[in-house]
């Protein structure tokens, strides 16, 4: 059966019915946010808009080299719960709405995964790749791949990968993003022999069998160690990964952790946190690390900070290595006009201009410059309602443009997705 459906905001309504939509659908993608910077956001599709259609997209989207845009969601689907993989398509027409196809509606155990909240990746060769929170063999997520069809129009293929909790000391329950790399894909969940987490490689079938393997490579130990991953991964040039957990470090209020890789083959990873919040400097850290010049980490941190509505943080490696890294808050929030609670880290530009969201809120941090020796916040948008509502998920930028999803508002009160472009 094809599982694709291609529809438009309007599909299977009334005629009456279809004009009221059209002119709400036109009133919310004229709105944007009038200020000094002159951004402008528009909404590119309502989740929703038909039965078993796409809901509550939490995760962001990813952009292919063509433009198309694409996500997934932990709810909608076959019988509202499942899930699904979505592909959104600009217009060929500047201006006209941009269209919605459902890859994959997730079906659950025991066959198939179920409650897909993490943002899928893609290889060089267009397929899709990510995790679910549910289904498989034992209900506890799964690893799945989906691949484009070789003519268009034609279903995409699915094929799961790993069933979560089949081995001893499995990850379970997925949540979290892959990395994809030459030897295979690496993911560090919840799980784990201690049930603190643990981090892991997937590798592909060896030659005339179709089994992938999964190897965990760390599995955090709490007390003092990182634990409860909250972020997906970031690799530096020398192979060393980084991350955060939402609980652990040595004030069991988060930490950031370095994995590295054994220097002979065959041999152990090893990790160690190199930082540990304290509350005052942030605590509940969560989303992807941004790495930066020189090996210098940037993220978010939910809570904490001077107002204890969370911050945006930057992490210094040490000139001597075996040395202490340093924290530098880069902004705090209040919780006010200019957001709260960031849990999705932070992107950047050529400028090294932030991005991030924060709440109902999509911000911007300026570096220091001249005379001015602190970062400074911008908030380029918030969400009201009509145009969408609870933006904390990542932010995804191409060509001066950032892309993202709200779980909620929006015409059919199911989410967004939205571009803002900046001056």
């Amino acid at each position: 059966m094809n599982t694709s459906s291609r529809v438009n905001q309007t599909a299977a309504q009334s005629p009456i019915h279809r004009l009221a939509l059209r002119a709400s659908f036109m009133l919310v993608m004229s709105l944007f946010a009038c200020n000094a910077f002159g951004q402008t956001l528009t909404t590119l599709y309502n989740f929703g808009a038909f039965f078993n259609d796409a809901t509550a997209p939490g995760s962001g989207v990813i952009i292919d080299k063509n433009g198309n845009l694409f996500g997934a969601t932990g709810f909608g689907g076959r019988a509202g719960r499942g899930g699904t993989v979505f592909e959104l398509s600009p217009p060929a027409v500047a201006g006209q709405a941009w269209t919605e196809t459902i890859l994959r509606r997730f079906n659950g155990p025991p066959n198939d995964g179920q409650i897909a909240e993490s943002r899928p990746v893609m290889t060089s060769d267009g397929e899709l790749l990510g995790t679910t929170l549910r289904g498989g063999t034992v209900n506890l997520g799964t690893v799945y791949r989906l691949t484009p069809p070789v003519t268009a129009g034609d279903a995409w293929k699915e094929k799961i990968l790993h069933n979560f909790g089949t081995i001893p000391g499995d990850v379970v329950s997925s949540n979290l993003g892959l990395f994809v790399a030459p030897e295979g894909l690496y993911g560090v969940d919840q799980g784990g022999e201690n049930n603190f987490g643990a981090f892991y490689l997937l590798t592909p079938p060896a030659p005339h069998t179709s089994t992938w393997t999964q190897h965990i490579l760390y599995t955090f130990q709490g007390s003092g160690d990182a634990a409860d991953p909250s972020g997906e991964l970031v690799r530096d040039s020398s192979g060393n990964f980084f991350g955060v957990t939402a609980q652990g470090g040595a004030n069991n209020l988060g930490a950031v952790y370095e994995l590295s890789p054994p220097a002979t083959s065959g041999g152990s990873w090893t990790e160690q946190v190199i930082y540990s919040f304290n509350f005052t400097d942030g605590t509940l850290p969560g989303g992807r690390l941004l790495l930066g010049p020189d090996g210098v980490l940037f993220g978010t941190a939910s809570g904490g900070g001077a107002d204890q509505n969370g911050l945006v943080f930057r992490l210094n490696p040490p000139a001597v290595a075996g040395d202490a890294w340093t924290e530098t808050i880069l902004y705090t929030f209040t919780g006010g006009a200019d957001g709260t609670s960031p849990n999705n880290g932070v992107i950047s530009n050529s400028w090294g201009q932030l991005f991030g969201t924060a709440g109902n809120v999509i911000f911007m941090l300026r570096p220091p410059r001249g005379s001015v020796k602190s970062y400074r916040e911008v908030a380029l948008h918030t969400f009201t309602g009509p145009d969408g509502f609870a933006v904390n998920t990542p932010l995804t930028m191409t060509k001066g443009t950032l892309y993202g999803t709200t779980t909620q508002g929006g015409i059919f009160g199911k989410g967004t997705a939205f571009k803002l472009t900046l001056p």
